[in-house]
Protein backbone atom coordinates (compact mmCIF):
# COMPACT_ATOMS: atom_id res chain seq x y z
CA UNK A 1 0.00 0.00 0.00
CA UNK A 2 2.72 2.46 1.00
CA UNK A 3 4.86 1.41 -1.97
CA UNK A 4 2.06 2.01 -4.51
CA UNK A 5 1.36 5.38 -2.86
CA UNK A 6 4.91 6.61 -3.34
CA UNK A 7 5.24 5.10 -6.83
CA UNK A 8 2.13 6.87 -8.13
CA UNK A 9 2.99 10.08 -6.27
CA UNK A 10 6.44 10.01 -7.89
CA UNK A 11 4.74 9.48 -11.26
CA UNK A 12 2.56 12.57 -10.80
CA UNK A 13 5.57 14.56 -9.65
CA UNK A 14 7.56 13.50 -12.73
CA UNK A 15 4.75 14.64 -15.04
CA UNK A 16 4.87 18.08 -13.43
CA UNK A 17 8.66 18.27 -13.54
CA UNK A 18 8.74 17.29 -17.24
CA UNK A 19 7.12 20.65 -17.98
CA UNK A 20 10.56 22.19 -17.41
CA UNK A 21 11.36 21.13 -20.99
CA UNK A 22 8.82 23.60 -22.42
CA UNK A 23 9.13 26.47 -19.97
CA UNK A 24 10.25 29.97 -20.90
CA UNK A 25 11.61 32.34 -18.30
CA UNK A 26 8.88 34.94 -18.77
CA UNK A 27 5.97 36.10 -16.63
CA UNK A 28 3.49 35.21 -19.39
CA UNK A 29 4.75 31.62 -19.50
CA UNK A 30 5.01 31.25 -15.71
CA UNK A 31 1.45 32.48 -15.09
CA UNK A 32 -0.40 31.53 -18.35
CA UNK A 33 1.77 28.89 -20.10
CA UNK A 34 2.28 31.37 -22.99
CA UNK A 35 -1.47 31.09 -23.77
CA UNK A 36 -0.81 27.88 -25.68
CA UNK A 37 -2.84 25.19 -23.88
CA UNK A 38 -5.21 22.77 -25.64
CA UNK A 39 -8.94 22.71 -24.73
CA UNK A 40 -8.75 19.15 -23.37
CA UNK A 41 -5.96 20.10 -20.96
CA UNK A 42 -7.78 23.30 -19.95
CA UNK A 43 -11.04 21.45 -19.22
CA UNK A 44 -9.46 18.51 -17.41
CA UNK A 45 -7.18 20.77 -15.40
CA UNK A 46 -10.00 23.14 -14.41
CA UNK A 47 -12.07 20.14 -13.25
CA UNK A 48 -9.21 18.65 -11.25
CA UNK A 49 -8.26 21.96 -9.64
CA UNK A 50 -11.83 22.65 -8.49
CA UNK A 51 -12.47 19.05 -7.38
CA UNK A 52 -8.99 18.55 -5.87
CA UNK A 53 -8.68 17.43 -2.25
CA UNK A 54 -12.14 18.82 -1.61
CA UNK A 55 -13.60 16.00 -3.71
CA UNK A 56 -11.92 13.38 -1.53
CA UNK A 57 -12.47 14.96 1.87
CA UNK A 58 -14.93 17.89 2.03
CA UNK A 59 -17.63 16.51 -0.27
CA UNK A 60 -17.32 13.04 1.27
CA UNK A 61 -17.85 14.53 4.72
CA UNK A 62 -20.81 16.58 3.48
CA UNK A 63 -22.46 13.59 1.80
CA UNK A 64 -21.84 11.49 4.90
CA UNK A 65 -23.82 13.95 7.02
CA UNK A 66 -26.52 15.05 4.52
CA UNK A 67 -27.38 11.92 2.56
CA UNK A 68 -29.49 12.18 -0.60
CA UNK A 69 -30.53 15.84 -0.16
CA UNK A 70 -26.89 16.90 -0.33
CA UNK A 71 -26.84 15.73 -3.94
CA UNK A 72 -28.27 19.14 -4.89
CA UNK A 73 -24.75 20.36 -4.17
CA UNK A 74 -23.53 18.39 -7.23
CA UNK A 75 -26.44 19.53 -9.41
CA UNK A 76 -25.86 23.15 -8.41
CA UNK A 77 -22.16 23.04 -9.21
CA UNK A 78 -22.70 21.46 -12.64
CA UNK A 79 -25.66 23.58 -13.71
CA UNK A 80 -24.30 26.84 -12.30
CA UNK A 81 -20.81 26.39 -13.72
CA UNK A 82 -22.20 25.44 -17.16
CA UNK A 83 -24.19 28.68 -17.35
CA UNK A 84 -21.29 30.76 -16.07
CA UNK A 85 -18.57 29.28 -18.28
CA UNK A 86 -20.77 29.32 -21.38
CA UNK A 87 -21.50 33.03 -20.82
CA UNK A 88 -18.08 34.25 -19.79
CA UNK A 89 -15.13 32.05 -20.82
CA UNK A 90 -14.74 33.02 -24.49
CA UNK A 91 -15.20 36.71 -23.72
CA UNK A 92 -12.57 36.45 -20.97
CA UNK A 93 -10.03 34.73 -23.26
CA UNK A 94 -10.62 37.25 -26.09
CA UNK A 95 -10.68 40.44 -24.04
CA UNK A 96 -7.81 39.47 -21.71
CA UNK A 97 -5.57 38.89 -24.73
CA UNK A 98 -6.74 42.14 -26.33
CA UNK A 99 -5.97 44.14 -23.17
CA UNK A 100 -2.68 42.23 -22.62
CA UNK A 101 -3.83 41.17 -19.16
CA UNK A 102 -1.62 38.44 -17.66
CA UNK A 103 -3.50 38.09 -14.38
CA UNK A 104 -7.20 37.83 -13.58
CA UNK A 105 -7.20 41.10 -11.65
CA UNK A 106 -5.44 42.97 -14.45
CA UNK A 107 -8.36 42.07 -16.71
CA UNK A 108 -10.98 43.06 -14.11
CA UNK A 109 -9.49 46.54 -13.81
CA UNK A 110 -8.31 47.14 -17.38
CA UNK A 111 -10.87 49.87 -18.14
CA UNK A 112 -10.81 51.85 -14.87
CA UNK A 113 -8.37 54.58 -15.89
CA UNK A 114 -6.89 56.60 -13.02
CA UNK A 115 -8.72 54.51 -10.43
CA UNK A 116 -7.09 51.31 -11.66
CA UNK A 117 -4.13 51.15 -9.21
CA UNK A 118 -6.45 51.40 -6.20
CA UNK A 119 -8.78 48.68 -7.50
CA UNK A 120 -5.80 46.49 -8.39
CA UNK A 121 -4.58 46.75 -4.82
CA UNK A 122 -8.04 46.03 -3.39
CA UNK A 123 -8.63 43.02 -5.64
CA UNK A 124 -5.09 41.83 -5.00
CA UNK A 125 -5.59 41.87 -1.23
CA UNK A 126 -9.00 40.10 -1.47
CA UNK A 127 -7.47 37.49 -3.82
CA UNK A 128 -4.53 36.87 -1.54
CA UNK A 129 -6.71 36.31 1.52
CA UNK A 130 -9.16 34.00 -0.27
CA UNK A 131 -6.62 31.96 -2.19
CA UNK A 132 -4.30 31.58 0.79
CA UNK A 133 -7.26 30.09 2.69
CA UNK A 134 -8.02 27.84 -0.28
CA UNK A 135 -4.39 26.74 -0.64
CA UNK A 136 -4.18 26.06 3.11
CA UNK A 137 -7.31 23.89 2.81
CA UNK A 138 -5.62 21.84 0.07
CA UNK A 139 -2.51 21.30 2.18
CA UNK A 140 -4.77 20.26 5.07
CA UNK A 141 -6.63 17.77 2.84
CA UNK A 142 -3.34 16.26 1.70
CA UNK A 143 -2.12 15.99 5.27
CA UNK A 144 -5.29 14.06 6.20
CA UNK A 145 -4.43 11.43 3.59
CA UNK A 146 -0.90 11.11 4.96
CA UNK A 147 -2.27 10.90 8.50
CA UNK A 148 -4.53 7.96 7.67
CA UNK A 149 -1.98 6.14 5.50
CA UNK A 150 1.16 6.54 7.61
CA UNK A 151 -0.26 7.67 10.97
CA UNK A 152 1.85 10.81 10.70
CA UNK A 153 1.03 14.05 12.46
CA UNK A 154 -0.86 16.50 10.19
CA UNK A 155 2.10 18.89 10.20
CA UNK A 156 4.34 16.43 8.30
CA UNK A 157 1.89 16.14 5.41
CA UNK A 158 1.51 19.93 5.24
CA UNK A 159 5.26 20.53 5.10
CA UNK A 160 5.87 17.78 2.51
CA UNK A 161 3.03 19.18 0.43
CA UNK A 162 4.52 22.68 0.59
CA UNK A 163 7.90 21.41 -0.63
CA UNK A 164 6.30 19.60 -3.60
CA UNK A 165 4.29 22.74 -4.43
CA UNK A 166 7.52 24.70 -4.71
CA UNK A 167 9.02 22.01 -6.96
CA UNK A 168 5.99 22.22 -9.27
CA UNK A 169 6.03 26.01 -9.40
CA UNK A 170 9.75 26.36 -9.96
CA UNK A 171 9.79 23.60 -12.60
CA UNK A 172 7.13 24.83 -14.99
CA UNK A 173 4.78 27.35 -13.41
CA UNK A 174 1.11 26.87 -14.31
CA UNK A 175 2.02 24.42 -17.10
CA UNK A 176 3.25 21.91 -14.49
CA UNK A 177 -0.04 22.27 -12.63
CA UNK A 178 -2.13 21.82 -15.81
CA UNK A 179 -0.23 18.70 -16.90
CA UNK A 180 -0.46 16.98 -13.52
CA UNK A 181 -4.11 18.01 -13.09
CA UNK A 182 -5.01 16.36 -16.38
CA UNK A 183 -3.39 13.06 -15.36
CA UNK A 184 -4.83 13.20 -11.85
CA UNK A 185 -8.49 13.66 -12.79
CA UNK A 186 -8.31 10.44 -14.82
CA UNK A 187 -6.72 8.49 -11.95
CA UNK A 188 -9.08 10.13 -9.43
CA UNK A 189 -12.15 9.05 -11.41
CA UNK A 190 -10.83 5.54 -12.01
CA UNK A 191 -10.05 4.96 -8.33
CA UNK A 192 -13.37 6.46 -7.20
CA UNK A 193 -15.32 4.30 -9.68
CA UNK A 194 -13.71 1.12 -8.37
CA UNK A 195 -14.48 2.10 -4.78
CA UNK A 196 -18.09 2.98 -5.64
CA UNK A 197 -18.64 -0.33 -7.47
CA UNK A 198 -17.23 -2.43 -4.61
CA UNK A 199 -19.14 -0.48 -1.96
CA UNK A 200 -22.46 -0.80 -3.82
CA UNK A 201 -21.89 -4.52 -4.32
CA UNK A 202 -21.30 -4.88 -0.57
CA UNK A 203 -24.59 -3.05 0.17
CA UNK A 204 -26.75 -4.82 -2.40
CA UNK A 205 -26.85 -2.09 -5.02
CA UNK A 206 -28.68 1.23 -4.92
CA UNK A 207 -31.81 -0.31 -3.40
CA UNK A 208 -29.77 -1.79 -0.58
CA UNK A 209 -28.03 1.54 -0.01
CA UNK A 210 -31.39 3.34 0.11
CA UNK A 211 -32.86 0.87 2.62
CA UNK A 212 -29.86 0.98 4.91
CA UNK A 213 -29.67 4.79 4.87
CA UNK A 214 -33.38 4.99 5.72
CA UNK A 215 -32.85 2.61 8.62
CA UNK A 216 -30.14 4.88 10.03
CA UNK A 217 -32.16 8.10 9.60
CA UNK A 218 -35.16 8.78 7.29
CA UNK A 219 -33.80 12.27 6.57
CA UNK A 220 -30.82 10.69 4.80
CA UNK A 221 -33.10 9.54 1.95
CA UNK A 222 -35.16 12.73 1.71
CA UNK A 223 -34.73 14.81 -1.46
CA UNK A 224 -34.68 18.01 0.61
CA UNK A 225 -33.56 18.84 4.17
CA UNK A 226 -36.41 18.63 6.67
CA UNK A 227 -35.50 21.72 8.68
CA UNK A 228 -34.70 24.38 6.04
CA UNK A 229 -36.72 27.54 6.91
CA UNK A 230 -36.12 29.08 3.46
CA UNK A 231 -37.60 26.18 1.52
CA UNK A 232 -36.20 23.90 -1.20
CA UNK A 233 -35.98 26.50 -4.00
CA UNK A 234 -33.54 28.80 -2.21
CA UNK A 235 -31.62 25.76 -0.94
CA UNK A 236 -31.10 24.64 -4.57
CA UNK A 237 -30.38 28.16 -5.86
CA UNK A 238 -27.75 28.51 -3.17
CA UNK A 239 -25.81 25.57 -4.59
CA UNK A 240 -26.36 26.75 -8.17
CA UNK A 241 -24.67 29.97 -7.11
CA UNK A 242 -21.68 27.90 -5.96
CA UNK A 243 -21.21 26.56 -9.50
CA UNK A 244 -21.74 30.05 -10.90
CA UNK A 245 -19.09 31.27 -8.47
CA UNK A 246 -16.36 29.36 -10.29
CA UNK A 247 -15.89 32.30 -12.64
CA UNK A 248 -14.90 34.32 -9.59
CA UNK A 249 -11.98 31.96 -8.88
CA UNK A 250 -8.75 33.37 -10.40
CA UNK A 251 -6.90 30.03 -10.48
CA UNK A 252 -9.74 28.39 -12.47
CA UNK A 253 -10.23 31.25 -14.91
CA UNK A 254 -6.48 31.52 -15.48
CA UNK A 255 -6.76 28.19 -17.28
CA UNK A 256 -9.31 29.60 -19.72
CA UNK A 257 -7.07 32.64 -20.19
CA UNK A 258 -4.30 30.17 -21.14
CA UNK A 259 -6.32 28.63 -24.02
CA UNK A 260 -4.48 28.49 -27.33
CA UNK A 261 -7.50 29.78 -29.29
CA UNK A 262 -10.66 31.55 -28.06
CA UNK A 263 -12.70 29.38 -30.48
CA UNK A 264 -11.75 26.32 -28.40
CA UNK A 265 -13.71 27.56 -25.38
CA UNK A 266 -16.76 25.32 -26.01
CA UNK A 267 -14.58 22.22 -26.25
CA UNK A 268 -12.81 23.16 -23.02
CA UNK A 269 -16.17 23.57 -21.25
CA UNK A 270 -17.33 20.14 -22.50
CA UNK A 271 -14.15 18.56 -21.14
CA UNK A 272 -14.64 20.37 -17.85
CA UNK A 273 -18.32 19.53 -17.35
CA UNK A 274 -17.94 15.92 -18.46
CA UNK A 275 -14.97 15.05 -16.25
CA UNK A 276 -16.31 17.05 -13.32
CA UNK A 277 -19.73 15.35 -13.48
CA UNK A 278 -18.27 11.85 -13.73
CA UNK A 279 -15.96 12.37 -10.76
CA UNK A 280 -18.36 14.18 -8.43
CA UNK A 281 -21.39 11.96 -9.04
CA UNK A 282 -19.23 8.91 -8.36
CA UNK A 283 -17.71 10.58 -5.29
CA UNK A 284 -21.13 11.38 -3.87
CA UNK A 285 -22.26 7.77 -4.28
CA UNK A 286 -19.19 6.77 -2.29
CA UNK A 287 -20.02 9.44 0.32
CA UNK A 288 -23.44 7.91 0.95
CA UNK A 289 -21.97 4.40 1.06
CA UNK A 290 -19.54 5.47 3.77
CA UNK A 291 -22.45 6.46 6.02
CA UNK A 292 -23.56 2.82 6.07
CA UNK A 293 -20.18 1.09 5.95
CA UNK A 294 -18.51 3.36 8.52
CA UNK A 295 -21.00 4.04 11.34
CA UNK A 296 -20.83 7.48 12.95
CA UNK A 297 -18.96 7.75 16.25
CA UNK A 298 -18.44 10.61 18.69
CA UNK A 299 -14.82 11.23 17.65
CA UNK A 300 -15.21 10.35 13.95
CA UNK A 301 -13.94 12.88 11.40
CA UNK A 302 -16.30 12.42 8.42
CA UNK A 303 -13.71 13.99 6.10
CA UNK A 304 -11.52 10.91 6.70
CA UNK A 305 -14.33 8.57 5.66
CA UNK A 306 -13.11 7.91 2.12
CA UNK A 307 -9.50 6.94 2.95
CA UNK A 308 -10.72 4.75 5.82
CA UNK A 309 -13.31 3.10 3.56
CA UNK A 310 -10.62 2.48 0.93
CA UNK A 311 -8.47 0.72 3.52
CA UNK A 312 -11.38 -1.50 4.50
CA UNK A 313 -12.70 -2.35 1.01
CA UNK A 314 -9.80 -2.35 -1.48
CA UNK A 315 -6.60 -4.35 -2.03
CA UNK A 316 -3.48 -2.53 -0.80
CA UNK A 317 -2.21 -1.48 -4.24
CA UNK A 318 -5.50 0.30 -5.05
CA UNK A 319 -5.52 1.94 -1.62
CA UNK A 320 -2.10 3.36 -2.39
CA UNK A 321 -3.36 4.72 -5.72
CA UNK A 322 -6.32 6.45 -4.04
CA UNK A 323 -4.08 8.01 -1.40
CA UNK A 324 -1.63 9.15 -4.08
CA UNK A 325 -4.54 10.65 -6.03
CA UNK A 326 -5.78 12.52 -2.95
CA UNK A 327 -2.38 13.89 -2.07
CA UNK A 328 -1.33 14.77 -5.62
CA UNK A 329 -4.69 16.45 -6.36
CA UNK A 330 -4.34 18.67 -3.32
CA UNK A 331 -0.79 19.60 -4.26
CA UNK A 332 -1.52 20.57 -7.87
CA UNK A 333 -4.48 22.68 -6.78
CA UNK A 334 -2.43 24.34 -4.05
CA UNK A 335 0.20 24.97 -6.72
CA UNK A 336 -2.23 26.78 -9.05
CA UNK A 337 -3.67 28.78 -6.14
CA UNK A 338 -0.23 29.85 -5.03
CA UNK A 339 0.64 30.87 -8.60
CA UNK A 340 -2.53 33.00 -8.66
CA UNK A 341 -1.44 34.54 -5.35
CA UNK A 342 1.95 35.21 -6.93
CA UNK A 343 0.22 37.03 -9.79
CA UNK A 344 -1.81 39.12 -7.33
CA UNK A 345 1.16 40.04 -5.17
CA UNK A 346 3.56 40.82 -8.02
CA UNK A 347 1.17 42.57 -10.42
CA UNK A 348 -1.56 44.14 -8.28
CA UNK A 349 0.44 45.91 -5.58
CA UNK A 350 1.85 49.12 -7.07
CA UNK A 351 4.91 48.99 -4.77
CA UNK A 352 6.15 45.93 -6.70
CA UNK A 353 5.26 47.30 -10.14
CA UNK A 354 8.83 47.59 -11.37
CA UNK A 355 9.50 43.92 -10.57
CA UNK A 356 6.35 42.39 -12.12
CA UNK A 357 8.16 41.08 -15.23
CA UNK A 358 11.10 39.73 -13.20
CA UNK A 359 11.14 35.91 -13.28
CA UNK A 360 13.26 35.77 -10.10
CA UNK A 361 10.91 38.05 -8.22
CA UNK A 362 7.95 35.85 -9.20
CA UNK A 363 9.72 32.84 -7.72
CA UNK A 364 10.50 34.78 -4.54
CA UNK A 365 6.81 35.69 -4.21
CA UNK A 366 5.89 32.03 -4.69
CA UNK A 367 8.25 31.03 -1.86
CA UNK A 368 6.80 33.60 0.57
CA UNK A 369 3.19 32.73 -0.27
CA UNK A 370 3.81 28.99 0.11
CA UNK A 371 5.27 29.62 3.56
CA UNK A 372 2.22 31.69 4.62
CA UNK A 373 -0.23 29.06 3.28
CA UNK A 374 1.63 26.37 5.22
CA UNK A 375 1.41 28.37 8.46
CA UNK A 376 -2.34 28.87 7.97
CA UNK A 377 -2.78 25.13 7.32
CA UNK A 378 -0.83 24.28 10.47
CA UNK A 379 -2.88 26.46 12.79
CA UNK A 380 -6.30 27.06 11.14
CA UNK A 381 -9.44 24.91 11.12
CA UNK A 382 -8.99 21.32 10.01
CA UNK A 383 -12.38 21.32 8.23
CA UNK A 384 -11.57 21.33 4.51
CA UNK A 385 -15.25 21.83 3.61
CA UNK A 386 -15.59 25.01 5.67
CA UNK A 387 -12.26 26.51 4.58
CA UNK A 388 -12.90 25.91 0.88
CA UNK A 389 -16.45 27.29 0.93
CA UNK A 390 -15.34 30.38 2.86
CA UNK A 391 -12.60 31.04 0.29
CA UNK A 392 -15.03 30.56 -2.61
CA UNK A 393 -17.51 32.90 -0.92
CA UNK A 394 -14.95 35.70 -0.73
CA UNK A 395 -13.96 35.30 -4.39
CA UNK A 396 -17.54 34.81 -5.59
CA UNK A 397 -19.04 37.81 -3.82
CA UNK A 398 -16.07 40.04 -4.52
CA UNK A 399 -15.26 39.18 -8.15
CA UNK A 400 -18.15 37.43 -9.93
CA UNK A 401 -20.30 40.58 -10.41
CA UNK A 402 -17.26 42.57 -11.54
CA UNK A 403 -16.20 39.90 -14.07
CA UNK A 404 -19.70 39.73 -15.57
CA UNK A 405 -19.86 43.52 -15.91
CA UNK A 406 -16.41 43.56 -17.48
CA UNK A 407 -17.06 40.73 -19.96
CA UNK A 408 -20.36 42.24 -21.10
CA UNK A 409 -18.71 45.67 -21.41
CA UNK A 410 -21.12 47.44 -19.06
CA UNK A 411 -19.57 50.83 -18.16
CA UNK A 412 -19.68 51.99 -14.58
CA UNK A 413 -18.38 54.62 -12.19
CA UNK A 414 -15.52 53.51 -9.89
CA UNK A 415 -17.45 54.55 -6.74
CA UNK A 416 -20.43 52.40 -7.76
CA UNK A 417 -18.08 49.52 -8.55
CA UNK A 418 -16.46 49.78 -5.13
CA UNK A 419 -19.88 49.83 -3.48
CA UNK A 420 -20.88 46.73 -5.48
CA UNK A 421 -17.79 44.78 -4.38
CA UNK A 422 -18.10 45.74 -0.72
CA UNK A 423 -21.84 44.99 -0.66
CA UNK A 424 -21.30 41.50 -2.08
CA UNK A 425 -18.53 40.74 0.40
CA UNK A 426 -20.32 42.28 3.38
CA UNK A 427 -23.64 40.52 2.80
CA UNK A 428 -22.06 37.15 1.94
CA UNK A 429 -19.75 37.06 4.95
CA UNK A 430 -22.48 38.33 7.31
CA UNK A 431 -24.82 35.58 6.06
CA UNK A 432 -22.13 33.04 6.90
CA UNK A 433 -21.26 34.49 10.31
CA UNK A 434 -24.91 34.41 11.38
CA UNK A 435 -25.12 30.72 10.46
CA UNK A 436 -27.68 31.13 7.68
CA UNK A 437 -25.30 29.42 5.24
CA UNK A 438 -26.44 26.11 6.74
CA UNK A 439 -29.71 26.64 4.83
CA UNK A 440 -28.75 28.72 1.76
CA UNK A 441 -25.17 29.04 0.50
CA UNK A 442 -24.00 32.58 1.10
CA UNK A 443 -22.67 33.31 -2.42
CA UNK A 444 -26.25 33.42 -3.72
CA UNK A 445 -27.20 36.09 -1.19
CA UNK A 446 -23.99 38.08 -1.62
CA UNK A 447 -23.99 38.09 -5.44
CA UNK A 448 -27.70 38.97 -5.56
CA UNK A 449 -27.20 41.89 -3.15
CA UNK A 450 -24.21 43.12 -5.18
CA UNK A 451 -26.20 43.18 -8.43
CA UNK A 452 -29.18 44.89 -6.78
CA UNK A 453 -26.92 47.67 -5.51
CA UNK A 454 -25.12 47.97 -8.85
CA UNK A 455 -28.20 48.22 -11.06
CA UNK A 456 -29.98 50.59 -8.69
CA UNK A 457 -26.93 52.85 -8.78
CA UNK A 458 -26.51 52.36 -12.54
CA UNK A 459 -30.03 53.49 -13.37
CA UNK A 460 -29.81 56.43 -10.95
CA UNK A 461 -26.53 57.40 -12.64
CA UNK A 462 -28.20 57.16 -16.09
CA UNK A 463 -31.18 59.22 -14.91
CA UNK A 464 -28.99 61.97 -13.46
CA UNK A 465 -26.86 62.04 -16.61
CA UNK A 466 -29.98 62.33 -18.80
CA UNK A 467 -31.42 65.17 -16.69
CA UNK A 468 -28.11 67.02 -16.82
CA UNK A 469 -28.01 66.72 -20.62
CA UNK A 470 -31.58 67.99 -20.90
CA UNK A 471 -30.85 71.05 -18.73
Amino acid sequence: MVLSFFVFLAGFLCIGLLSIRKKQNTADDYLLASRNVSPAFVGLSAAASTASGFGFTGIIGYGYMMGLSGGWFIFGILFGSLIAFASISRRLRTFSHRTKSVSYSEFLTSDLGKSRPYFLALIGVISLVAMLLYAAAQLTAGSKAMHVLLDWDYSYGILIGAIIVLLYCFAGGIRASIWTDSAQIIVMFGAMTILAAISLQELGGFSGLFEKLEAIDPQLVSLFPFDNPYGPLLFILGWVSLGFSFIGMPHTMARFMALKNPKDTKRAIIWFEGSYALFYVTAYIVAMCTRVLLPEAADFDSELALPRLAQDMLPPILVGIIFAGIFAATISTADSLILSCTASLSRDIKFFDKYKESYRFLKFCTLIITAIASIIALYASKSVFDMVLLAITVMACGFTPLLILRCFRIPTHPVLLLLTIMTGLGVGITWRITGQNAYVYEAFVGITAAFVVFFCGYFVQKLLSKNKTTI
